[in-house]
């Protein structure tokens, strides 16, 4: 049926995926994508595109099925929606970042016949959720991408002979988005080919595109804002190139501009906050710069007044939604329309109605909520026929549920969303009211109001402020008084906002910040007995579809974390907090123990337990050395997990938040008190990978080692743990590793993580420090090494030897001096004592020599004060360390990440024990991998120290176990 909009100038004649072969036509040699080292022209992305579109048709898509596409910024990504188009498929457009229910309650929706997604991207792990998801929806492939081997999402596997297909109609269904809103579960938007393009290229227009143009995607691709406002494809149109990067962050978006000369990007106005803060020291030239847009949510017009000035580029505000119109100021608006209002329509054929709740019209200068209709919004949502009714007129407008006001020029200024309120005791309240009056306080940046369930009201008033000093409760509420505002509208409650949390689209996330507001609540405690081995439980509690976990043994009881009920962050930079949902709130600076500190004041819960994992690269906080400059790789990671579970004594306790969860993993326990029966250790694979773990790298080692000792004697240093990494060429089985490994080491702990980026087992030979609950200190540290074999006479003629060596005594005496006036410096007066000296410490395939050293904590200082002390550790690092710091820095290809860095069990007592991550088996990106390490002096010879990394590598890789 001939679309009412068709004979419309710039209406195409042509679907989507045909519009690409166009364009590659007209601009072939031009670039068109760029993603890090990968630069495509028109001609090869359209190439690209034909040959996943046969790929894809040979995995069974046809025309009119969905596909779900959960994908990071990339080439893959793009390519792939225009393959679809090709076929005449329907993609549904979903956030990186969102999580399983969402996707679920797409499923339920559309029910797609594939999901495209990687495996795991930043701190999405999209494993888990398949795992959830599969048994669920059988009929939908996994289309999972290999991120290890496809880091760069080519979408090498899914490429097929090139091939033709049928256009599918223009006025046919193009593409499935998201519904922007703040609550509730997605709904599912179909923009066709026709509307889509028109859209596109009329906000291409507004922004003055040509084929000069650079866009650079600050947000994710599969939001409309950036797809289609003008986006990539309005970029496309007009012959420019696009700049994909993968994360919001300046430290990726300022040198991408420098480099590529972005000429415009989109942000929302958290990020515009953001932006003007990093540019005050940042050095990065963005003068390229000729647009920024600003949309998602209103911007404020003194913040707008700055983007101006700071950036020396034309501000374009746009106010649109993924169900259709966009509004935005146009770049030879005069200032005072661009900073205080959000534009007019694209589409001089958009239709706008601006009612009061009786639904009559209100007059001009009035706000009232806005309804629409025109060429590019829709008329009904995806699948959900109860949701139309309340969402559209009788007379096909759209309901948006903003509040608008109309200027006499015919801009919109947006006022807020109706159905905001809060029903306190009964009343009903207008969050908009509050809001706006605080907005007026001097010291307030931005606010929002939101409702948060209370026992006694129902419903209490939460005000979120993001100000430039702390406000208290009582300031807020007397600053309000003064407006003469009712006394049962005063905040309840108040909470400071250092980063809004937002929804996957953009937009401040209200039910995050409401269960933010939740007063701290408890935990339910349970226990049963087990009559198996508690490693045996262990192992079974862990080999399940968990998100998340970390077990960690320490003496003699495994204590082990599931899931993640919140998490604390450590960057370079910040400090972020998050809950189940995503991020809560983030704390910038370079004080990390303050924001450290006021991140774990900002849980939600009475008392916890934690567990953390601390990179080799956190030293560099504390001895400033930079060791790594990626500001988005995680120094620090503390999980409060959704369920504990602690097995001791033939007894497993556990604990959860409510009684649903706590029945849970009751249930979980008992069906993991059996004994454990998995494949054994492959003896002759094993002699195989002793030889590999002897020689591999075994002359660059000795020559690192023969440099440092050159250092080392012209005074640069005394003492540098440098190590060696082994890639093992087969796929491994972690759980039966560490199972394995553990019932033939005696560590002083054990652990087993599966935490974001980081997985592996390992068994410590010590502990950086350990604190208890009355503040008393204490570190191990073990320097000096013989081999441990299982012939006693040797052991014995070994330990001689290392008893008596001058090197050994001497690399373990320097080591203990430094652990000595490390502690002094965070005990009390005359508290640091050393009370085993020396004695020899049997772990495993190796024996050190080993000390230990206690204090009591002084009163100023909490364990954060004595972990930074300690950490890393002298033996897994040097003397003095921040000089032996740099040494490992110039001398080892990799950053080390989680190796020689710390795992630890914490809680809100004061309890911390962190275990040195040594004798760990790892599954990296490039594989998995051992590691290990000797103490370099001067009296290091280099052939000695590579057997001592041997000895060591040993104690692992004697027991891992290939996957079945």
């Amino acid at each position: 049926m001939k679309n009412q909009y068709s004979d419309l100038e710039h209406w195409p004649a042509k679907p989507l995926g045909d519009q690409l072969t166009l364009w590659a036509k007209q601009y072939t040699d031009q670039i068109s994508l760029v993603s890090g080292v990968n630069r495509l022209t028109y001609l090869q992305l359209d190439k690209l595109s034909s040959r996943l579109a046969s790929g894809f048709y040979d995995r069974g898509v046809r025309a009119r099925d969905t596909v779900l596409v959960q994908m990071p910024n990339s080439i893959g990504m793009i390519a792939s929606l225009f393959a679809l188009f090709r076929i005449g498929a329907c993609p549904i457009l979903a956030m990186p970042g969102q999580k399983s229910a969402d996707i679920d309650a797409i499923c339920q929706l559309a029910s797609p016949v594939a999901w495209l997604h990687p495996g795991h991207f930043l701190a999405n792990d999209y494993v888990s959720m398949e795992n959830v998801l599969k048994d669920k929806y059988p009929h939908m492939q996994q289309w999972r991408i290999d991120d290890e081997k496809d880091p760069d999402f080519m979408m090498f596997d899914y490429q097929s002979y090139e091939r033709e297909f049928p256009s599918p109609p223009v006025e046919s269904v193009a593409l499935l988005l998201l519904s922007g809103g703040s609550t509730g579960t997605p709904k599912l938007i179909p923009r066709t080919h026709s509307d889509y393009y028109y859209n596109a290229f009329l906000a291409a227009m507004a922004c003055n595109l040509n084929s000069q143009s650079t866009y650079l995607t600050s947000l994710a691709v599969a939001h409309n804002f950036t797809l289609s406002c003008p986006g990539v494809l309005g970029t496309f149109l007009s012959g420019g190139k696009v700049i994909l990067a993968q994360t919001a962050g300046c430290d990726e978006l300022f040198p991408l501009i420098e480099k590529e000369k972005v000429t415009i990007t989109a942000l929302v106005p958290p990020l515009v906050n953001f932006w003007l803060e990093w540019k005050e020291w940042d050095n990065s030239d963005i003068s390229s710069l000729q647009v920024i847009q600003v949309g998602g949510s209103k911007l404020d017009s003194q913040l707008a007044s700055k983007v101006k000035k700071v950036f020396n580029c034309q501000l374009q505000q746009v106010f649109g939604m993924a169900e259709g119109l966009i509004c935005c100021t146009r770049l030879d608006d005069p200032d005072d329309v661009i900073l205080n209002t959000q534009g007019r329509p694209l589409s001089l054929h958009d239709q706008i109605k601006i009612i009061d709740k009786n639904g009559i019209p209100v007059s001009l200068g009035e706000s009232g909520e806005l309804l629409t209709k025109g060429p590019y919004t829709i008329n009904n949502y995806y699948n959900v026929t109860a949701q139309n009714e309340s969402s559209f007129s009788s007379d096909g407008f759209y309901r948006s549920g903003d509040i608008v006001e109309m200027t006499p020029e015919g801009n919109l200024i947006v006022k807020g969303r109706i159905k905001e309120q809060i029903n306190r005791a009964g009343e009903k309240i207008s969050v908009q009211e509050i809001e706006t009056l605080l907005n007026e306080h001097p010291d307030i940046k931005n606010s929002v109001v939101v409702a948060v369930a209370d026992e006694n009201l129902g419903e209490r008033i939460c005000a979120c402020i993001e100000s430039s000093r702390t406000l208290s409760l009582f300031e807020i509420r007397l600053f309000l008084q003064k407006k003469n505002i009712s006394d049962y509208k005063l905040p309840d409650q108040i909470m400071p906002i250092n980063q809004w949390p937002l929804t996957a689209v953009g937009k401040i996330d209200k039910r995050k910040l409401s269960e933010m507001g939740f007063r701290k609540i408890g935990w339910l405690r349970s226990s049963i007995p087990v009559n198996v081995e508690s490693l045996d439980v262990c192992y079974n509690l862990l080999d399940s579809n968990w998100s998340g976990f970390v077990a960690y043994e320490r003496k003699n009881s495994w204590f082990i974390g599931l899931d993640c009920l919140s998490e604390i962050t450590l960057y370079v930079d910040r400090v972020e907090l998050k809950n189940e949902s995503g991020l809560i709130n983030s704390w910038a600076g370079s004080d990390w123990l303050s924001n450290l500190t006021k991140a774990i004041d900002a849980l939600p819960l009475k008392s916890w337990s934690a567990f953390a994992v601390g990179c080799f690269e956190l030293a560099g906080l504390f001895h400033q050395v930079r060791l790594t400059q990626d500001s988005h790789t995680p120094l620090l990671t503390i999980v409060i997990p959704k369920y504990l579970v602690t097995l001791s004594d033939g007894v497993a306790s556990f604990e959860a938040l409510n009684s649903n969860d706590l029945d849970y993993i009751e249930k979980t326990v008992k069906q993991a008190n059996k004994s454990v029966e998995i494949k054994g250790v492959d003896e002759i694979w094993i002699e195989r990978i002793k030889r590999q773990l002897r020689v591999q790298d075994g002359e660059e080692y000795c020559q690192q080692v023969s440099n440092a000792v050159s250092e080392i004697s012209r005074g640069d240093y005394q003492k540098v743990i440098l190590s060696r990494r082994i890639i093992v060429n087969e796929k491994l089985d972690l759980l039966a590793s560490y199972y394995h490994g553990r019932r033939n080491n005696t560590p002083a702990r054990s652990f087993a993580v599966r935490m974001n980026q980081h997985r592996f087992i390992g068994f410590s030979p010590e502990t950086i420090v350990e604190v208890s609950a009355q503040r008393d200190v204490s570190t191990q540290p073990l320097a000096g090494t013989r081999a441990l074999t299982k012939n006693e006479e040797i052991n014995s003629r070994l330990r001689s030897v290392l008893t008596n060596d001058t090197k050994e005594i001497a690399e373990h005496a320097v080591s203990v001096k430094l652990a000595f006036e490390e502690l002094e410096s965070v005990c009390e007066a005359e508290s640091v004592r050393v009370v085993d000296f020396m004695n020899v410490s049997l772990r495993g395939s190796v024996q050190h020599l080993a000390s230990r050293l206690r204090g009591k904590l002084s009163p100023e200082f909490t364990p954060w004060h004595a972990l930074a002390a300690l950490f890393p550790a002298v033996t897994a690092s040097g003397i003095p360390k921040a000089s032996a710091l740099k040494a490992i820095n110039k001398h080892e290809e990799q950053e080390r990440g989680a190796y020689s860095g710390t795992v630890m069990w914490l809680n809100s007592e004061g309890e911390m024990d962190a275990a040195l991550i040594l004798r760990s088996l790892f599954h990296l990106p490039e594989g998995f991998a051992l590691q290990a390490g000797a103490g370099i002096i001067d009296q290091s010879v280099p052939e000695r120290e590579l057997e001592e990394t041997f000895e060591k590598l040993q104690s692992v890789g004697s027991y891992i176990v290939c996957q079945q």
